[in-house]
């Protein structure tokens, strides 16, 4: 029986995209890896994908000229595609919306050095060549041009792409260059070498179509720009300006380094056919000019004309490209935009405006009539890097798409200030001094202060009451109505327009009390507001009949107003009769009442129940349950405190029945929802607080009288904004878990389920007055409104800002998995959980479903971010039952979270353990460790041993309890190796044995008897480790020491597996910084009180098994023990081991052991494949096996292996059996 690795699905940093407008439909080209994908812009769906390269990564594609249609597709194109020195063409086939597919049309070609970036020349109908068919340039690294040429009629390239060398530029080393014709005569070359220059030349071919490629080519050096003080690492022209006064037209070239500077260049003249060059400034000629950054220029914008003419700073490390994306041209005034990525893993929009002064040859534009100006920040990627970038104009805006290290294609618009109006978002701004001036005008508040020292009624309390409202209470008592105008109904050419307010204001009332002594809430799901003043007046607002009525007057004055209807709490289908409840809070006590109005429409008709809150208890969220009779508030200093409604009886106070400190560190309970699907002696909250958490909750029913109600954290998260989270809600579409607050001087809406940003406004941070409204907030409409500098401003988004197109993994490389042996359900189906931990210290839950790799998703779908570990993350395993994850990290981290299913929410987890440190500041790394279940007479609780291994070589056994209350660790044994890092861990059971097998840096494993220091805490039968009745947990750690060490390895270990073949007898397989692989047997005697002579110990190594270290091992479940060609009974047995290193080679090898030999003659091991794996920097590896079908009569054909590569990036494999 033959084994086969099959490719299923990978999640790679996206490395090229391109974005094309197919049969009234949008398609995205993207590479990652050696594979090229077609994707479905507007669902994400893989529509198809093929291996391009056998191992170079795509860096870009170009569509050819010329295209063929065929009757059997609606639509046929072919395009150009390289990656390192590999080319090749292939061919998009489109039959219908929705579909396509891909297939080469040429043999992998190779060039002779890196290729930078390439261009097609596209044939004008009145070019007097027009009959050439497609023309392309290759510029590679060594600042050399190529040609190639291909026939109008080809189809199938059988034959290798034969390149044709037609120009050298200054030989200089280049990170960047970028080529485009501007006729067919001429070729335009920027290059932005390694030494911070950039040389613009030309390459002027013959107009003899014959020899186009062929010789008879000159080369013009045009320019030598100097200034970046460091590598340039991008380079774009932009297109051709023509100014409508003037005759001339102009060029520019956009530069960006590692400086973190993006520079703006005229390269104006270098359209002139010339063929010497005369340089400025008194630059010196290349041939004698040395490289380096030491010889660089001053850079002073000052300076001589071959200076730059626009610089800006941007982004906070390295920018990878800037792109001219978009232009605006005026009779006196250019605009363009351009878009910039970097390490940072952002994009940056820039505006660059020129003014039209009729530039001329002696007199270039220069910075005095430039503004080059930061627009805007899009953070929409995970980790460090955007590899790639694509812009697609239409009529009115142009979207950017962007592919970054995670493996997300993530996608948003810029235009013009009308396509943001009606398509996308507006920021419309008034002053709160005086609300019927209108929007207003920045510089004219500036030029005249006194106007708002005049007035002191200001604008000073509001809420939303609808989506298109809005009610606020001047200082001086006015009740003002705010509308929101639908842009979407005004004609395009009067947006701009002054007559045409996107809010107008409207006085309904004025109330008999200072508006700052106000309270306020609204419910725009039921068009109500709620308004309480200093003299205790309760007043409710219908905001369809704009009618005010007094509901109550309270004894003390009201300082706050909190909607409790947990049923209508951010509900898209309201019945036209709604019962309505709230909270209103006020000095002296009691001090909260809860108020029931059955109806809406009647709310004269109401309930007051007061209540007796903890002293110091200072309410900020409220919610009501229903169905528990139950009332549960939060405290501005973290408390939460539950009423059990129940007991409310002739208007007495109603007192706390539980009340829960601290759920939130002692920062402020901002908001309480019930999540759906709830029991009715069980209830789910989830809680947000200004801790940076948000937590979900079980209330329950216990029966017994002394305490009735009992509360249990399952879940809680810090999302990656923060530490303001100001709510929470679900949306009613797709159920996601909306959250929105504050970070830094920005309002953010953040997706938790998927990970991503919603909407992110400049608002100046949370200390200020605002209001946001997320009742009719679908993917496409919500408000946010806010004060800022004594000015209303208000945010409206009327179109998706930006969407993920495709979603992905971690944006750092991946250091360790772990996969549960527990299948989790989701979504009806039952998947392997996958546990991964990358450098950004972030853990991701994860579950693998093959059924779903054409979905927006791939294969792996997370479903948390673990947030915790602030140092690197060295380990994860899983505990046998599949609840418990165990994670380590450096500055000795080691945590224990639980998982579970929430119904209305998901997966639920939650850091329940935290092992104690040896100091404090400790900077151990926890290498590795191995978990072992311990099983009790009484299953009330989870027991675990676990073994830790320390980089300072020092090994320690604890005992970990897990109770609803939390974990607890007891430390049992500790010991030490030599002075080397161990490396990694694992328990071994012989017997009634129990051992520990260590590997370390320099080479060797040692073996640890420790089950006579544990003797009189457990013991180990064939069912398990059990703790022994009465055993107590020694006051003081006891001391282990190794008994034997074996050289395996001639330097550092990476990985290790074991498995144990037969009784008494383990197979470790580990893979070394040697970039060898050895399999060991070792047989341990299985007595307690042995001496360990007994043992015996054999190693095999293979040597040179890979090209560099193997890092991540694993040994697949193994196969049935074949029988002995002598003997009938079964005596051998065979194993799968899959290794893999820094080569990204994954190998499948097949060890028979033999138990009736002894030592190296009882090993024998082949090699079965050997496959590339696009996964760079190895460091894990997973696998597991799958049921595919009831075949019990033939388990190999009924399994399936699945093996999880992680680096940077991730690769599933399957193991096909023959």
């Amino acid at each position: 029986m033959s084994c086969v690795f099959e490719h299923l699905d990978s999640c790679l940093p996206i490395t090229a995209i391109q974005a094309l407008d197919i049969a009234n439909g949008r398609l995205i080209l993207s590479g990652h890896g050696p594979y090229l994908r077609l994707l479905d812009e507007a669902s994400g769906t893989l529509l198809d994908r093929i291996q391009i390269f056998e191992r170079n990564n795509v860096h870009g594609t170009i569509q050819l000229a010329n295209l063929t249609s065929t009757k059997s597709a609606a639509y046929v194109a072919n395009f150009l595609v390289w990656g390192g020195q590999s080319f090749r063409l292939f061919k998009l086939e489109v039959d219908r919306p929705g579909s396509g597919s891909l297939s080469v049309s040429s043999p992998e070609c190779a060039a002779p050095d890196w290729i930078l970036d390439a261009n097609f020349y596209h044939a004008e109908n009145n070019d007097q060549i027009s009959s050439i068919g497609n023309r392309a340039c290759l510029i590679t690294a060594h600042n050399v041009l190529f040609g190639l040429e291909l026939a109008d009629d080809f189809v199938t390239y059988q034959a290798d792409l034969r390149l044709h060398q037609i120009g050298t530029g200054l030989k200089s080393v280049l990170y960047s260059a970028d080529v485009l014709w501007l006729s067919p005569e001429q070729i335009l070359v920027a290059a932005g070498t390694v030494f911070g220059e950039i040389v613009v030349w030309s390459c002027f071919l013959p107009t003899e179509p014959v020899s186009a490629f062929f010789g008879n080519s000159s080369v013009s050096i045009h320019h030598l720009f100097t200034g970046h003080e460091g590598s340039i690492f991008g380079v774009d022209i932009s297109p051709e300006i023509h100014w409508p006064n003037d005759n001339q037209t102009r060029r520019f070239l956009a530069s960006c380094s590692d400086d973190r500077t993006i520079r703006i260049w005229d390269i104006s003249d270098c359209s002139s056919p010339v063929t010497t060059k005369t340089y400025k400034g008194g630059a010196v000629r290349p041939a004698t000019r040395s490289t380096g950054f030491g010889n660089i220029f001053r850079d002073d914008l000052d300076m001589d004309p071959e200076a730059c003419i626009a610089k800006a700073w941007g982004h906070a490390s390295r920018i990878w490209s800037a792109c001219f994306v978009d232009m605006a041209i005026s009779e006196q005034t250019a605009c363009l935009k351009l878009v910039s990525r970097g390490e940072d893993a952002t994009c940056q929009v820039w505006e660059l405006r020129l003014q039209c002064d009729s530039p001329t040859e002696e007199h270039p534009v220069s910075h005095k009539n430039t503004v080059f100006q930061n627009m805007s920040t899009h953070a929409y990627h995970t980790g460090k890097n955007i590899w790639s970038m694509a812009a697609h104009k239409s009529s009115d805006s142009t979207t950017i798409y962007s592919g970054g290290a995670d493996g997300t294609i993530h996608s948003f618009s810029i235009g013009t200030r009308e396509a943001l109006s009606r398509h996308g978002t507006w920021i419309e701004t008034c002053d709160i001094y005086d609300l019927s001036l209108g929007p207003l005008d920045p510089l004219a508040s500036m030029a005249d202060p006194a106007r708002r020292q005049k007035s002191d009624d200001r604008l000073n309390r509001y809420a939303f009451v609808s989506e298109t409202c809005i009610i606020g209470l001047s200082s001086h008592g006015k009740l003002n109505m705010a509308r929101i105008s639908d842009l979407k109904s005004v004609a395009p050419q009067q947006i701009d327009q002054d007559n045409v307010p996107r809010i107008s204001w409207d006085t309904i009332a004025v109330l008999d009390s200072p508006g700052s002594q106000f309270a306020i809430a609204g419910h725009p799901e039921l068009g109500i507001g709620i308004i309480g003043d200093v003299k205790g007046t309760l007043s409710w607002y219908r905001n369809d009949t704009r009618d005010i009525l007094t509901l109550t007057q309270l004894e003390k004055k009201i300082t706050g107003i909190l909607f409790a209807s947990s049923q209508t709490t951010y509900d898209h289908n309201m019945d036209a009769v709604s019962s309505v409840a709230f909270v209103t809070t006020s000095l002296g006590t009691p001090n909260t009442n809860l108020f029931l109005i059955n109806d809406k429409n009647s709310p004269e008709d109401f309930a007051k129940i007061p209540l007796d809150l903890p002293p110091s208890f200072l309410t900020t969220s409220a919610v009501l349950i229903e169905d528990m009779s139950c009332l549960i508030l939060g405290a501005k200093t973290g408390h939460l405190t539950v009423f059990d409604l129940r007991d409310a009886k002739n208007s007495q106070p109603v007192v706390a029945a539980l009340t829960v400190s601290n759920l939130h560190a002692r920062d402020t309970v901002t908001s309480i929802t019930p999540l759906p699907q709830s029991h009715p002696q069980e209830e789910r909250i989830l809680t947000t607080g200004r801790d940076g958490y948000y937590c979900i909750h079980t209330v329950t029913r216990t029966g017994n009288p002394k305490s009735p109600l009992v509360l249990q954290t399952i879940h809680k998260m810090a999302p990656p904004f923060g530490p303001y989270i100001e709510g929470a809600y679900f949306d009613k579409a797709t159920n996601d878990l909306i959250l929105f607050g504050f970070k830094s001087t920005e309002f953010i809406i953040w997706n938790e389920s998927t990970q991503t940003e919603r909407a992110t406004i400049e608002c100046g941070g949370a200390h200020r007055i605002w209001a946001y409204n997320p009742y009719h907030a679908g993917d496409e409409c919500e408000a946010f409104a806010w004060t800022k500098a004594s000015t209303f401003n208000l945010f409206k988004k009327t179109a998706l800002l930006h969407r993920a197109v495709t979603l992905g993994n971690h944006g750092r490389e991946i250091k360790v998995t772990a996969i549960s042996e527990v299948p989790y359900e989701h979504g009806g189906n039952k998947h392997r959980v996958i546990a991964t931990g990358s450098e950004d210290t972030m853990i991701r839950i994860s579950v693998l479903d093959e059924t779903n790799s054409t979905k927006s998703c791939g294969s792996l779908r997370c479903l948390r971010n673990l947030k915790r570990h602030n140092a690197g993350i060295q380990d994860l395993k899983w505990s046998p039952c599949g609840k418990l994850l165990f994670s380590s990290a450096g500055a000795e981290e080691f945590y224990v979270w639980r998982l579970r299913s929430i119904p209305g929410f998901g997966l639920g987890t939650m850091c329940e353990g935290e092992c104690p440190k040896a100091a404090a500041d400790s900077d151990l790394r926890i290498t590795s460790f191995d978990v072992l279940k311990i099983f009790a007479q009484e299953e009330t609780e989870d027991s675990f041993l676990l073994c830790l291994a320390y980089s300072n070589s020092t090994v320690k056994i604890f005992r970990y309890v897990s109770t609803v209350s939390g974990g607890s660790f007891s430390l049992l044994t500790k010991g030490r190796y030599t002075t080397n890092c161990l490396t990694q861990i694992n328990f071994s059971r012989s017997g009634s044995v129990l051992s520990l097998i260590t590997a370390s840096t320099d080479g060797h494993i040692a073996t640890w008897g420790i089950s006579e220091s544990l003797s009189d805490i457990f013991s180990l039968a064939d069912d398990g480790l059990k703790q022994l009745p009465g055993s107590k947990t020694p006051t003081e750690p006891r001391t282990i020491s190794w008994q034997h060490q074996h050289c395996i390895h001639q330097s550092s270990i990476k990985a290790m597996e074991i498995s144990f073949p037969f009784e008494g007898e383990c197979l470790i397989v580990t893979g070394g910084d040697d970039d060898a692989i050895s399999i060991s047997r070792l047989r341990i005697e299985g007595s307690v009180k042995s001496d360990h002579t007994g043992n015996s110990f054999s190693t095999i190594s293979l040597l040179q098994a890979h090209a560099s270290a193997v890092t991540a091992i694993s040994v697949l479940e193994k196969r049935d023990r074949l029988a002995s060609m002598n003997r009938q009974d079964h005596s051998v047995s065979e194993f799968l081991i899959a290794s893999s290193g820094n080569d990204q080679r994954l190998k499948l090898w097949s060890a028979e052991l033999d138990s009736t030999k002894s030592g190296k003659d009882g090993i024998s091991v082949s090699l079965l494949q050997d496959v590339y794996t696009a996964v760079a920097d190895m460091s894990s590896m997973g696998s597991f096996r799958m049921h595919i079908g009831e075949d019990y009569k033939n388990e190999q054909r009924s399994l399936k292996d699945r093996i999880v590569l992680c680096g940077v990036g991730v690769d599933l494999w399957s193991l096909r059996r023959e």
